[in-house]
């Protein structure tokens, strides 16, 4: 019998204690700065939720009257801030993924921001789904990066791929050899997402000798942290389904990066 897991959630439209995590995921996803934490007992968790993590200040909202003054700076220091913990200067491509759902399950969206010599080259949005879910748009954005990094590659470029979901980034990275040998399965039964995680191990093995050869890199990073590819690529995941976008394509819009990042 599985033990029981205790999930507390400082941040989300409910906060608790609780111990199934589809609720939780429910009350997280999409949600805001959400916060939340598995403990393997309840009086750590207990603990855990007395003494609630400290919060970060939030960023200050760009207006039109502090934007021209910090519009400089804020783009020299959009890669700083996290450039030990993602960014790797050694590459030349650098592509940020990241999808999203609300409520989860629910409408669901992908989005891509493609940077060349750390500036904005090319962004991407679409797979909207109206029956979507978190997990199943995370895995869309990383397979959509991993085919755009094909032709980076083949030109000889180094290409880093950034994202904020460690399931995605573990199902091709540790998980899906395992779940192959399994024909596609868990230990435990059916494999959500198994034939677009089929799909994307393809691409992933087909990569297999410009990762040995550190052509290619995959980086997990902090979500909504203030890394701009990253907050790019959650405003396309929004645009994805405000326009209720299936096709996945380059974005065309005539905002500005500070625009997007604007969008809420």
């Amino acid at each position: 019998m599985p033990k029981t897991k205790y999930y507390v959630v400082w941040e989300g439209r409910e906060k608790g204690i609780f111990t199934d995590w589809p609720t939780v995921q429910k009350l997280v996803s999409g949600y805001p700065k959400a916060k939340h934490k598995s403990y393997k007992t309840q009086a750590e968790a207990e603990a855990a939720f007395a003494s609630r993590p400290k919060v970060a200040p939030p960023r200050q909202k760009k207006t039109p009257q502090n934007l021209a003054s910090s519009n400089q700076s804020a783009k020299k220091n959009a890669h700083a801030s996290n450039a030990t913990a993602s960014i790797d200067t050694t590459f030349d491509i650098h592509i940020y993924c990241d999808g999203g759902c609300d409520p989860n399950p629910g409408k669901s969206g992908s989005g891509v921001a493609l940077y060349q010599g750390l500036k904005v080259k090319q962004l991407y949005y679409g797979l909207y789904n109206p029956n979507g879910t978190n997990n199943t748009a995370e895995l869309h954005a990383l397979h959509q990066s991993m085919r755009l990094s094909v032709d980076y590659l083949a030109k000889g470029l180094k290409v880093q791929i950034l994202a904020d979901s460690s399931y995605a980034l573990k199902a091709m990275t540790q998980w899906a050899a395992g779940w192959q040998k399994r024909g596609w399965k868990r230990k435990t039964g059916e494999l959500a997402n198994a034939q677009l995680i089929q799909t994307m191990y393809e691409v992933y093995l087909s990569l297999d000798n410009q990762v040995k050869d550190n052509q290619v890199k995959f980086q997990h990073i902090k979500a909504h942290a203030g890394t701009e590819g990253n907050e790019l690529a959650d405003r396309l995941c929004l645009l994805a389904i405000r326009h209720k976008m299936v096709e996945f394509k380059a974005y065309s819009g005539t905002e500005t990066v500070n625009q997007l990042l604007d969008l809420s």
